[in-house]
């Protein structure tokens, strides 16, 4: 029964998740905080970056090329660092570049390095994605998804605590700012709950939705390859200069 309701293929769910992070950053760029919408686009584009890190995990396991894998997560990186930071007007690493170090973490989780070693590394890279977007929430999703590998119940699992981890980060940040105790806000802890959403949504599109193929009149095309990779940086300087004509 279960089969019958996996529909969507790898490529549709990444076209998902295109969608779904321009209405995050039409959020941020765009509309003015606190707004009721604003918070519903927002919380929307939460879908994005968990499910990308659970592709990257699939993509690690199968590329021919980690090398050529890794480089190209990188190189994007760069590209998209100076688009990244005109548009939400602060300085952070952008994504691709916690998603690169999530790439690091399944090298290291699958080296033959001494435990102590390999968990020293891991809590490095971790503790590095702190100037990154999605600070240490994705990378604790990477060495979760890698661990539950071949796991449906592993894989939920992962994604349960990814999620309460990150509705707990969320909490002080919706608190009122009068707040005694900013974690007991029944307000924050709301607004944080929704925050979460995004991410057991993708738990069940991946989890249960997702077919485990490639999309058929997409398979040896250049497009699925590269298309998220372009489109990053471009919508963001479109995002931009939208913002600065507005």
């Amino acid at each position: 029964m279960l089969s019958s309701c996996r529909v969507l293929d790898r490529d549709q769910i990444k076209l998902l998740a295109i969608i779904t992070m321009t209405f995050n950053h039409i959020s941020h760029v765009l509309m003015t905080p606190g707004s009721i919408l604003a918070e519903v686009f927002e919380d929307i584009g939460y879908f994005t970056a968990v499910t990308m890190c659970f592709f990257l995990a699939e993509g690690y396991r199968y590329t021919r090329s980690k090398k050529a894998y890794a480089q190209r997560l990188l190189i994007f990186a760069f590209i998209s660092q100076v688009p990244y930071v005109l548009a939400v007007g602060f300085f952070q690493l952008n994504v691709l570049f916690t998603l690169f170090i999530c790439f690091l973490i399944f090298c290291v989780m699958d080296s033959s390095l001494p435990d102590l070693q390999k968990n020293l590394l891991l809590t490095g890279l971790v503790l590095f994605t702190v100037i990154c977007d999605w600070a240490v929430v994705l990378a604790i999703a990477a060495i979760l998804f890698k661990r539950n590998e071949g796991s449906p119940r592993g894989q939920a699992a992962a994604y349960g605590i990814v999620a309460m981890l990150f509705w707990s980060l969320n909490i002080p940040g919706y608190a009122p700012p009068d707040a005694a105790y900013p974690l007991l806000s029944g307000h924050a802890i709301l607004h944080g709950f929704y925050a979460s959403l995004g991410i057991i949504a993708s738990a069940v599109v991946t989890l249960v939705l997702y077919n485990g193929k490639r999309s058929e009149r997409l398979t040896g095309s250049s497009f699925a390859k590269w298309a998220f990779y372009i489109y990053y940086p471009a919508h963001l300087l479109v995002l931009w200069a939208i913002g600065q004509m507005l």
